[in-house]
């Protein structure tokens, strides 16, 4: 080992001084000193002058908090540094940086930015204003941004017809401390419906237009099946194929068909469009759809992953027109065994667009919905049987199925939200739901077993200690769990959810035990999905929607139904996958928080108009600082222990606070007042109802909802 390692090494482990270097290294002082002096010339070490000692200096990503200070993350290290606000300079969130760390007796390691490496942000959406100057009319812009919240100076030629007051988009340059903007959109007024669902989407990086060169594209394909298309396809159109999908669905993936075979077992056939037969590899619109990586469900719009001309056009399984699909053909016996299948490509031509509500009505036997689809109401009957068997199956196996609640929120024409609703899944939908689980299960199974290149879904085992410390806290609420110290198998945490259902604060339990999972995530390696208790998954049956989806189907086409170039495709995609795959999970992460963030901006818009208003509700999680209630609409806010009558101790192993005269623990049903709701800020704040009074008097308005 050089002496540069050695001192790399000696720093690495908290020799950090002068004298303790030259105490820990055979080297001279004169040598040390011209060593010390260009590592950090070379950018390898910092040395600071104030406490006189040397650090080595590390490349991070900065998670900036809205309190000031950051967390920076090294890649290849677990833990976290943390960087005080004092420390961090002109950075934000996302920057890539280098920092020193350095400890100062704290429990976590702190760090210090040393300097900018490059700004995450290359653009700032916000509101243009203007003040005026004795020099004259100074513009700029105020950050609507949550990730972003700056000022950004316009000069008046960089204004591009914007107006003061409007909604703006503009690319920015770092002048040292300043930011410049020069402003490429107009988006709008604030009083426009829907501008703020626009500016939180386009804050994540998703925009509904697409680039040109796309749209060029899209005009060279068809708006109907070729005939040339066909050949060598097995034809399914005369087949009493169905779609069955939400009352406002536009865009079907997916299509269905079932009968019952003279052996008495099923024979399932899933019919999924053939996306991959339009969107060629490298092509401008196969560019856009992988940069997009999936369509993102806003509440009022969706924003496609594909052009509408294809998700909602050729590749959309429309009622009573020929589409193209690659096809998983499953023979599954009475117990819920596939016993044979096969991968075609197919012509299929959907005969009922189904919904949801539809199908649930005639499974529990609406006379005239039975009348009317009196041609499929058999198949669908049978299909409820076949998803039991299924359902069934997996559930033996350990398949896990968490209960948590979602809810739909509708918005006034203004784009102020009107309503929340709880949606409900019935038969209908867990039918489909199993139908594609089967489907992606059977497909990837045969990709693996083939040792043909996939990309799969994969959901790895839970940290176990976590795990057991949400099994301890469970049994120290009451509900006895089996509380091993061997790993947790998957039918361990579905028999902890049957004990939990019984429960009346169920939905809180679910959601521990589920936030104790892994992330599902996409990879290149067959690592099996723990959630579902399945060794091979994979995503098949949403390519207008999920890039991933699109890949598997290229792979398919490629590698297995024609494999024309099988080395030469076999060696891309392997190549590939793992990029692809990181990408691919990342997208999902964004499209996730986008939706979140716009969830969050709308409940907290909602409760604005119920400020001093009395709501009842649930106390789902309890920190150091408050616990949050959550509301029966799904709404989540806080209730600061600083705003609660007397002095509130904390316990952390019973998830509960108590004072001299209450107490409150996680899953007691509360009363709460709004104190606040701030729609840019996403913050909502409530009181409980006992201490409001305290220190406002009963002087409000008491309204239950």
């Amino acid at each position: 080992m050089n002496f540069k390692d050695q001192i790399l090494e000696c720093l690495n482990h908290g020799i950090n001084r002068y004298r303790s270097l030259l105490a820990s290294i055979s080297i001279n002082k004169k040598e040390l000193q011209a060593l010390l002096d260009d590592m950090v010339r070379d950018g390898l070490i910092y040395y600071d002058y104030e406490y006189n000692e040397y650090y080595i200096i590390k490349e991070a990503i900065l998670n900036v908090k809205e309190a000031g200070y950051a967390f920076a993350r090294i890649e290849g290290e677990e833990e976290d540094y943390f960087i005080p606000a004092s420390e961090l300079g002109y950075c934000y969130d996302g920057d890539r940086v280098l920092v020193c760390p350095y400890e100062k007796g704290s429990k976590l390691v702190n760090a210090k930015v040393i300097k900018v490496l490059e700004h995450a942000h290359k653009y700032v959406i916000g509101q243009l204003h203007m003040k005026r100057t004795k020099k004259g009319n100074k513009y700029y812009i105020v950050s609507n941004m949550k990730s972003f919240p700056v000022r950004v100076n316009v000069r008046e030629d960089q204004l591009n017809g914007a107006e003061v007051g409007s909604i703006v988009y503009a690319d920015v340059s770092y002048q040292g401390t300043a930011i410049n903007g020069k402003i490429t959109q107009v988006l709008g007024h604030p009083d426009d419906p829907g501008i703020e669902i626009s500016q939180i989407a386009l804050e994540f990086g998703f925009k509904t237009p697409f680039p040109s060169e796309v749209e060029r594209q899209i005009e060279d394909i068809p708006d109907e099946v070729l005939e040339s298309q066909k050949e060598g396809r097995r034809d399914f159109t005369n087949k009493s194929v169905i779609t069955i999908d939400g009352d406002d669905s536009k865009d079907f993936d997916d299509a269905v068909y079932l009968e019952k075979l003279s052996n008495g077992n099923y024979q399932l056939e899933v019919y999924i469009a053939d996306v991959a037969e339009y969107v060629a590899e490298g092509s401008p619109l196969d560019l856009e759809a992988f940069s997009r990586g999936t369509s993102v469900y806003l509440a009022d719009r969706v924003i496609p992953m594909l052009p509408r001309k294809l998700s909602n056009g050729i590749c959309s399984l429309n009622e009573g027109v020929e589409r193209l699909v690659l096809a998983c053909l499953m023979e599954i016996d009475l117990k819920g065994n596939l016993v044979n299948y096969e991968i075609v490509e197919g012509v299929i031509k959907s005969h009922h667009r189904m919904t949801y509500n539809n199908v649930n009505k005639i499974l529990l036997g609406d006379k005239e919905l039975c009348e009317k689809y009196a041609d499929i109401t058999p198949m669908l009957n049978n299909m409820l049987e076949l998803s039991k068997l299924i359902r069934a199956r997996r559930y033996k196996k350990g398949g896990i199925e968490f209960e948590v609640d979602e809810y739909k929120i509708t918005l006034n024409p203004d784009g102020s939200p009107k309503d929340i609703v709880l949606r409900v899944r019935q038969e209908a939908e867990k039918l489909i739901e199993d139908f594609m689980l089967q489907a992606n299960e059977t497909i990837a199974y045969h990709m693996n077993i083939m040792n043909l290149p996939c990309e799969y879904r994969v959901h790895e085992k839970p940290d176990q200690e976590k795990l057991h410390n949400v099994f301890g806290l469970i049994s120290n609420m009451g509900i006895p769990l089996k509380n091993t110290k061997n790993d947790i198998h998957p039918k361990q945490i579905q028999e902890a959810l049957e004990k939990i259902n019984d429960n009346s604060f169920a939905p809180i339990l679910n959601n521990m035990l589920l936030r104790s999972m892994m992330k599902a995530k996409y990879h290149e390696k067959c690592l099996g999905h723990y959630g579902l208790a399945m060794n091979y998954y994979c995503h098949f049956t949403s390519p207008i929607r999920r890039y991933p989806d699109l890949m598997v189907h290229r792979m398919i086409k490629r590698v297995l139904l024609h494999p024309n170039n099988f080395d030469n495709d076999m060696i891309h995609f392997e190549a590939i996958l793992p990029e692809v795959a990181l990408k691919n999970s990342a997208s999902e992460r964004k499209a996730i928080e986008c939706e979140r963030e716009v969830n969050d901006m709308l409940y907290a818009w909602y409760l604005s108009s119920y400020i001093r208003k009395e709501f009842s509700g649930i106390i789902t999680s309890l920190t150091q600082f408050g616990m949050f209630v959550t509301l029966d609409n799904g709404i989540e806010g806080l209730v600061s222990y600083r705003d609660m009558d007397g002095y509130f101790d904390y316990n952390e192993n019973t998830l509960s606070v108590t004072s001299s005269s209450r107490s409150y623990k996680l899953g007691d049903k509360v009363n709460i007042v709004v104190l606040d709701s701030d729609k840019n800020t996403r913050k909502i704040d409530f009181m409980l109802k006992e201490d409001y009074e305290i220190y406002f008097g009963d002087d409000y308005e008491d309204n239950m909802f």
